[in-house]
């Protein structure tokens, strides 16, 4: 079965090819949100018992009767519906509280829980934050993020010769920024010769990077071990930098890598660039330990099927049975309409069974993911979240089933004429994505800046909402087309993104809370 797939780039998270424009449209959506603030301790420890009125409460010994009928309360939305006053201390509440709204109610909305907990007529409002201020603007191969056990780890490249991970709570409260000194080879094109991404390994999260030379002619894959508040945890004889898990004559800023099943091993995988070929010949693999030892020395995976077409970008999985899966697009150089290429291979990077392809109408954002064993065994599992066309707009699709008849779902339907940038996560619910729907404002200023998009996600029943905060459409920089999405607790989910704005120059990490029950 073949499915045809859609506009944009193979952003794998390893990917960190430079992202095309987005596709210009001057359509912008604007919708209004609370932010989340903390739960009201205003409830009830006087003994009162709730009556079948609307949450009217009596305390012990009065006689409500007395008092005449309770008042309505001020808020008639949400949980509030129907409320009224309740008795305290033998007399009605001059101003409604929990006493009077029930135990569901907060004076500022945080739970998620399907309920307008504060009666303005909002359920489950999302809340933003900033994290921090970036320097260079990072594109999505110099960010990375993952779930921790306190919270949740961001990287990001925007520095030169340092990688920066800030930890940030199950909020996504920012709670400190470690500085991890790096090995670069192009201290010139520092930040866009490195790609990187955070690893869950047996000895807990990994910081992996690579880096390129200045001629597109050495690459090489470290590995940084680091606790789960993102501060690095060095080892007897490492080099500086990390280990290093391979040194290679072929240049390729654009790199991707997965940790094996048991946690124990990290494949990556490179294509062999030039200055003056965007693409690859080939496509290189290895296997090697925590320390980075090999395990399978560096080989080469793939190749174009054509003499005149190349590999543009690579996303990596780590299979359940203890192999590995490789995501790669071929097609003519300067052109987007081609080929998905899947190829599964074991342990030993033999490959296994047939290579699967896919074809596409242009050039696709495509991710490789896991749904877990809910889905079934290690071969059903595995699926490609990938953007599509729809009509004159563009669909957010799963194909699964990978090595079986393939399957095709549709998880969202974004905004006709705007290009999406998504991110994605599988949680306890299951996949989850969020994205920026993005267009470029024509009579904007330089044209780094002149874009403009606003944040959505699947919410409530599966359901595509806007979260952009307030009414405002999000400034940004041609490099954001990325979003990091992490499952947070009781339901929540978090994501960061990036805004930019121009006068002032500045580049900031922002932060989404937003339930997803």
């Amino acid at each position: 079965m073949v499915f045809a797939v859609g506009s944009g780039l193979l952003g794998g998270c390893g990917d960190s090819d430079p992202p095309k424009n987005p596709v210009p449209d001057a359509g912008t959506i604007d919708a209004g949100t609370s932010d989340a603030g903390t739960i009201d301790a205003g409830t009830s420890d006087d003994g009162g018992t709730q009556a079948d009125d609307g949450g009217t409460q009596v305390d012990a010994g009065t006689d409500a009767g007395s008092l005449g009928e309770p008042l309505p309360c001020e808020r008639t939305q949400g949980i509030c519906a129907g409320a009224r006053r309740a008795v305290v201390d033998g007399a009605y509440e001059p101003v409604c509280t929990a006493r009077s709204y029930g135990a569901s109610y907060e004076a500022t909305e945080t739970r998620c829980d399907s309920l307008d907990n504060d009666c303005d007529g909002v359920t489950d409002p999302p809340s933003w934050s900033q994290v921090a201020s970036l320097g260079y603007p990072p594109h999505a191969g110099r960010v990375g993020s993952l779930r921790v056990t306190d919270g949740v780890l961001a990287v990001v490249f925007d520095r030169l010769a340092r990688a920066r991970v800030i930890q940030l709570d199950t909020a996504l409260t920012p709670l400190g920024i470690t500085e991890v000194p790096v090995e670069v080879m192009d201290d010139n094109l520092a930040l866009d010769s490195v790609s990187t991404r955070l690893l869950r390994t047996a000895q807990g999260p990994a910081l992996y990077y690579a880096s390129a030379g200045p001629a597109h002619d050495h690459t090489r894959g470290h590995l940084i071990l680091l606790d789960e508040q993102g501060h690095h945890v060095p080892r007897e004889g490492e080099p500086e930098g990390g280990a290093l898990l391979f040194d290679q004559p072929v240049g390729d800023r654009a790199t991707a890598a997965a940790v094996s099943a048991d946690g124990t091993r990290v494949f990556a995988a490179w294509r062999n660039t030039s200055q003056s070929v965007s693409g690859g010949r080939e496509l290189w693999g290895t296997v090697t330990a925590l320390d980075g030892q090999a395990v399978v020395s560096p080989r080469i995976l793939m190749r174009p099927l054509s003499d005149d077409t190349a590999l543009y970008g690579v996303d990596v999985l780590g299979l359940r049975d203890g192999g590995f899966l490789v995501l790669a697009r071929e097609t003519l150089s300067g052109q987007f309409e081609g080929l998905l290429r899947l190829q599964r291979f074991d342990g030993a990077l033999q490959a296994v069974g047939a290579e699967r392809t896919f074809s596409m109408d242009v050039d696709p954002v495509a991710r490789l993911v896991d749904l877990g064993a809910a889905a079934g065994d290690a071969l059903e599992s595995p699926a490609i979240v990938v953007r599509a066309p729809q009509g004159d707009g563009r669909a957010l699709k799963v194909l699964g089933n990978l090595f079986g008849e393939e399957t095709s779902r549709t998880l969202a339907v974004t905004t006709p004429g705007e290009a999406p940038w998504f991110g994605t996560a599988v949680t306890s619910r299951g996949l989850q994505t969020a994205w920026l729907s993005v267009s470029e404002d024509p009579q904007g200023g330089d044209s780094w800046f002149r874009w403009r998009g606003q944040f959505w996600a699947l919410g409530h029943g599966g359901n595509e909402e806007v979260l952009s905060p307030g009414s405002d459409i999000l400034p940004l920089h041609r490099y954001a087309q990325w979003v990091l999405l992490e499952e947070l607790p009781e339901r929540w989910m978090g994501a960061l993104v990036m805004t930019s704005t121009e006068s002032p120059l500045s580049h900031t990490l922002q932060a989404v809370r937003y339930c997803a029950p």
